[in-house]
């Protein structure tokens, strides 16, 4: 009795065994499964967008930050002095322009002074011609009248070519661009003195944090990472040949390794529709090389999952088995037993 007990044991196991191993055989066909996935969540690169030495770190590696918590301060000793010298040339630019109004109005009261100049002289040339006709005045003092109106006509005419000419040089849009370069630069000054403070550009936490107050750190150069927690998915590589399988909103089961024993219910939500080809990356013809396997290598497909009430212990790049369901209630029961299968051995490797 007891010998045909252990004979039926046996039997169930080496069957459970051979049934999933020919649904493991099948399974790129009816059932899409790989243990080729991976959890991603969305990484902010955070780096300072002028260079100078850290004056204060406000975090620690792990914090949960806001957006536009500040990260980090940099010495903005030499980028206040920017500003403040952008500020003196464009006070400098302003005030030349208004010297050249105020040069305006003095050459304009000057025009007036010397057209009624002009006026005067022609009066008295005038009454000094009357004079000349009555015999009461001299041929001199009637030339020097002449004389007289002529100077003070082409001092008039000065006068209106200094308006002319600062007018112009009010209109010229070399005076206008002087105070519109210095407000630009001043703009920028204060726009870096600014970035000195370096803030989160999301909600997340603190990672890859490797500051030190005293340090230099240029422009550009990644400072930490924030990890928003909010945004995560799981991307798997399937073979192709499960391709009518891997389409938009079909079911997924995850495993993950760090989860033993826990099942998680996912949805597909893209596929991805190019795979890089490294022997044609510049849009050239293809180098083809000729495999001398009898079965080669399958190419992959990448689809991306969104996961179901996802455990938040789970960090970015957690490793996990996904299959896909069929459609089939017997197919989908046997996937489903599978991946919980899975999930279990990963109490054991």
């Amino acid at each position: 009795m007891t010998n045909k007990f252990y004979q039926y044991v046996l039997y169930f196991v080496l069957g459970t065994t051979a049934a999933f191993s020919l649904f493991l055989i099948a399974s790129d066909n009816i059932a899409p499964f790989t243990t080729q996935a991976s959890l991603h969540r969305s990484v902010a690169t955070i780096a300072p967008e002028v260079s100078g030495v850290i004056d204060s770190v406000a975090v620690k590696n792990g914090q949960s930050v806001h957006s536009d918590d500040i990260l980090f301060t940099l010495d903005d000793q030499s980028y206040l002095l920017n500003v403040q010298q952008a500020q003196a040339e464009l006070a400098q630019a302003n005030e030349m322009f208004q010297a050249s109004q105020q040069q305006l109005i003095a050459a304009e009261q000057t025009f007036s002074q010397r057209k009624e100049q002009w006026l005067n002289s022609q009066a008295k040339q005038k009454r000094t011609a009357t004079l000349f006709k009555k015999g009461l005045t001299t041929a001199q003092a009637l030339d020097d009248s002449k004389t007289n109106v002529n100077v003070a006509y082409s001092a008039l005419q000065a006068a209106k070519a200094e308006i002319l000419r600062i007018k112009a040089q009010l209109s010229d849009s070399t005076s206008n661009a002087a105070i519109e370069l210095a407000k630009v630069k001043l703009a920028s000054a204060e726009l870096d003195e600014h970035h000195t403070q370096v803030r989160a550009s999301a909600d997340g936490i603190v990672t890859n944090l490797q500051l030190q107050t005293g340090s230099y750190i240029a422009q550009g150069t990644t400072a930490l990472l924030v990890v928003n927690e909010a945004q995560a998915w799981l991307s798997a590589d399937f073979n192709e040949k499960g391709m009518s399988h891997l389409q938009v909103g079909n079911m997924a089961h995850i495993a993950f390794d760090a989860l033993p024993g826990q099942v998680f219910i996912g949805h597909i939500e893209s596929q991805e529709r190019a795979v890089r080809d490294s022997d044609n990356s510049h849009g050239q013809l293809s180098d083809v090389v000729n495999d001398s396997r009898w079965i080669r290598e399958q190419q992959k497909i990448r689809v991306r999952i969104a996961i179901d009430h996802l455990d938040p212990k789970l960090i970015s790049g957690a490793r996990a088995s996904v299959s896909v369901n069929n459609g089939s209630t017997v197919i989908d029961s046997i996937s489903s037993l599978w991946i919980h299968m899975v999930s279990l051995f990963r109490y054991v490797y």
